[in-house]
């Protein structure tokens, strides 16, 4: 009788331990949400900023760029499990009293699906101007002038910008640069403020001056005024999007649209057997065999190795700022455009 006792509680513990081992694996989507939700946002992080950096690259050999936009990630999870009892049903020796196993399976299957921006959502992404109201809707948010007016703008009430690139190829006004440096005063100080109005789908943008100054913001704005014609005693300038003003009490700003800002960045890449520009780039990408294991972003090009240096202060801030004018630039969605959706599993 013991004999079948031994056999019944060993029946039951190998029960036991299958059942354990099971509802070990339960509630599996809740586990799984912190896990997948980081790895997928680091990846992607990085990916974005590797596919700017590479069409960058390829602008500066003359090859015209291409999105592709990650539309969804779907990742699905499969969990099989099995298990084996044996026991002997009668007396036997050595290890003949039975066994219990048992296996759980876990199989991941992620589906990525992307949009390649082409035809009409190209022209609005990437060949049409930044809209003007998202540049000073930044400058609002408090995004420096100093930094966003040299990357995107064209020109300030006729004073232009310097263009580097061939397609786009300007000469600088001599004061442009001042023009800039005066604005992120007076926006430091917030002496000069930019408001920028909805009204439906249109946007207005003013930018008002503070009553009471000091004497080097009066002398910054009396500046302003004598080159950008601005009238003086205008409590609110009308921020036009023109190359010149049409009155005096107007701000006309011209923008550049995010294929001549990647042209333009373009011009900072290290190409090999070229040497460096002496004029000063908005960021400088550097290239050799192989990337250094700090650095901001690398992406490989035809064979060679390109990226910005972790510690390029300057130059991370700019990618920041133009990954960041990419999307605002993306207003068409990704609807009606062809999908290619990839199984990864």
């Amino acid at each position: 009788m013991a004999y079948h006792d031994g056999r019944g509680r060993l029946a039951a513990l190998s029960a036991g331990l299958l059942v354990a081992m099971l509802a070990g694996c339960a509630g599996l989507g809740p586990t799984r949400v912190g896990i997948d939700r980081m790895d997928y946002t680091e990846r992607l992080r990085e990916s974005e900023k590797e596919q700017l950096l590479s069409n960058i690259v390829a602008l500066r050999y003359g090859d015209a760029p291409m999105f592709l936009g990650v539309s969804s990630v779907i990742s699905q999870y499969t969990r099989e499990s099995s298990g084996e009892l044996t026991a002997a049903l009668s007396p036997g020796t050595g290890n003949d009293a039975g066994s219990v196993g048992g296996a759980v399976v876990l199989r991941e299957t992620p589906t990525v699906t992307y949009t390649p921006v082409t035809g009409d959502r190209f022209s609005r992404h990437l060949l049409a101007p930044l809209p003007p109201a998202a540049v000073l809707a930044m400058m609002e948010a408090g995004w420096a002038s100093d930094l966003l007016f040299p990357l995107a703008v064209r020109s300030v009430n006729g004073v232009g910008n310097t263009s580097r690139a061939p397609l786009f190829e300007q000469k600088a006004d001599d004061d442009f640069a001042e023009v800039v440096a005066v604005l992120r005063r007076l926006q430091r100080t917030q002496a000069l403020a930019v408001r920028v109005r909805q009204k439906e789908e249109t946007f207005s943008a003013l930018a008002r001056v503070r009553p009471a100054l000091t004497a080097q913001e009066e002398a910054d704005l009396q500046y302003l005024s004598e080159r950008l014609g601005i009238r003086r005693g205008v409590g609110e300038l009308r921020v036009v999007f023109a190359t010149y003003p049409h009155d005096t009490d107007e701000l006309a700003i011209a923008t550049r649209s995010m294929f001549e800002i990647l042209m333009e960045l373009a011009q900072g890449v290290e190409v090999e057997g070229v040497p460096v520009s002496p004029e000063p780039s908005l960021v400088r990408i550097r290239s050799g065999i192989a990337a250094p294991a700090d650095a901001h972003v690398a992406a490989q090009f035809r064979g060679r190795w390109y990226w910005i240096d972790g510690h390029d202060e300057a130059s991370k801030q700019m990618f920041l700022i133009t990954q960041v004018m990419l999307s605002i630039a993306d207003t068409g969605g990704g609807a009606g455009s062809p999908l290619v959706t990839i199984p990864a599993g």
